[in-house]
Parts: C-alpha cells; structure tokens; sequence
C-alpha cells in the first residue's frame, strides 16, 4: 500500500510539471503574440535604458532553456504510464517535488506583473524565482551522482542554464526598478560593480552546486552586454573592461570546476531501500 502511494505520489508530480510547464510556455507566447498590455518583453526593456541590458539577440537563450526544461519533462515522464515507477525517475521527482511547478508559476507571474508594468512586485518574484532554482540545483546535486550520465545531463543542463540566467535577469530587474524610479546613480560605475558582482556570485555558485551549466548563460549574457556596448553610441571602455575581466573570473571558475570533477572519487552506492533494484556509480567530494 505504501508503495502504491509513492507510485501516486510520483505520477501525480509528473502530470503537474507538464501541466505547468504548458502554462509557462502559454503565458510566455502570449505575452508576444498578443501583446500582453500591448506591448511587447523587448518595448518594456526600452522604458528603463540602462547599460546593464545585453544585446537583444542575447535573449535567444530562453529558446534555449525552453527547450532543455521540455527535454527534462520528457525524461521525467518515464514510467508515467506504468503500473512501477521507475526508481530513478522516482527519486528524481521526488528529490525535485512541487519545486520546477513554483518556477513555472513565478515564470508566468513574472511574465504578467512585468508587461502591466507592476515592476517593483516583478522583482519580488525574479528573487523568488533564483531562490528556487538555487534550491532545486541543491536537490539535483545531492541526487545527480547516483543518476546516469544521460540523466544527470538532463537534470544539470536545464537548471543549470535556468539559474545562470536569472542571476543575470535579477540584476538586470533591479536596475530596471531603480531606473523606473528615476535614479539618477553613475550607471558606468553600477553597471560595472553589478557585473563583476554577477560573476563573484557564479563562481561561488559553481563551487556549491557543482554545475557549470550555469556559467555558460552568464557568459552569454556577458557577452550580450559587450555586444550592446560595441553597439552602442557612447563606448564607455571601463563597463567593457570590466566585463571581459568578470568573463574571466567565470571561466576560472569553470575550469577550476572541471578539474575537481576528474578528482572526485567514485563509490557504489544503492537508492533507499525501497529501490535497491536501481544500483549506480555514485560520486563524493574529496
């Protein structure tokens, strides 16, 4: 009996995260083809200038996300359908929980609350939303050693690339607010301090979660806001510096990341005893 509950458990989490995920994708679509409040994502972007945004072409990455949490969907779905879940599956959706439903959520909320302008609660949410994908790239970390190579990729690529992008996106909405409020600051001087910040905080990130997914969306935003400023009218070389040197703190931390990875040990380690079925190479710390 307590096995059939799990099994409900898990296929119940499965169903929502598509559910959800279809809403995002929906709220998302909408707020171009319509446009929501009548304007579109890139016209409330050009309301609040400031040197921080990146490149329009830089924003294709949420394609790319896109795809990679539909590709997570797709893999969390096996044995959706069966009377057994599979017991990899299974720990991975629980593991996860009601956590990629809250992000899909936040997604669409701050999707509505940014087109009607309500711009102060809208960085409420993007906080909300980076705060659960640090939680849920902490679950996948304590569950992705015991997964298979595809699974872990699956898992790490997604999140990964998500939580990078927000960390960006977060500053990028404050900046947004202050300007809203008609903030006069040295925005050089900001967005500078705001970038280096960005790749202190990705470095750190990368450290704790052991994904270095999430360092290629920063580097791609980064490389957004060389473009925008190459672009741009005014040059403003002290922003561009200071960019390509937070590029470089991003990839040593990047590579540092990949070295302690090729000296990680390996142990062999069984699922809870309920899926001792599912046997797999597990991988701890020095």
């Amino acid at each position: 009996m307590k096995a059939q509950m799990n099994n409900l458990g898990v296929k119940t989490l499965q169903l929502l995260n598509w559910v959800f995920f279809v809403v995002m994708i929906a709220a998302n679509y909408l707020a171009v083809a319509l446009p929501l409040n009548h304007k579109t994502t890139g016209q409330l972007s050009d309301q609040y200038p400031n040197l921080f945004v990146p490149a329009p072409l830089t924003f294709s990455i949420w394609g790319v996300i896109y795809l990679l949490l539909f590709w997570f969907c797709v893999k969390q779905s096996k044995s959706m359908f069966q009377r057994n879940v599979d017991p990899a599956t299974g720990e991975t959706v629980r593991s996860i929980g009601l956590g990629f439903v809250t992000t899909c959520f936040l997604n669409a909320s701050w999707i509505c609350l940014w087109h009607f302008e309500y711009i102060a609660i809208s960085v409420v949410v993007m906080v909300l939303l980076l705060a659960q994908l640090v939680q849920i790239n902490r679950k996948i970390d304590g569950i992705a050693p015991a997964l298979t190579l595809g699974s872990r990729v699956a898992l790490k690529a997604p999140f990964g690339l998500y939580l990078g992008w927000i960390c960006i996106a977060t500053i990028a909405n404050v900046t947004a607010y202050l300007v809203s409020l008609g903030w006069t600051g040295n925005e050089v001087s900001w967005a500078s301090t705001m970038v280096v910040i960005g790749a202190i905080v990705t470095g750190i990130a990368l450290n704790i979660l052991r994904n270095g997914y999430l360092s290629l969306s920063v580097l791609w935003a980064f490389t957004g806001i060389l473009i925008a400023r190459h672009q741009a009218a005014e040059y403003h070389r002290i922003l561009v510096w200071a960019t390509v040197f937070a590029m470089l703190l991003v990839v040593g931390a990047l590579a540092i990341e990949l070295l302690r990875s090729l000296f990680r040990k390996t142990i062999i380690r069984p699922f809870p005893p309920q899926q001792r079925t599912y046997i797999s190479q597990v991988e701890t710390s020095q």
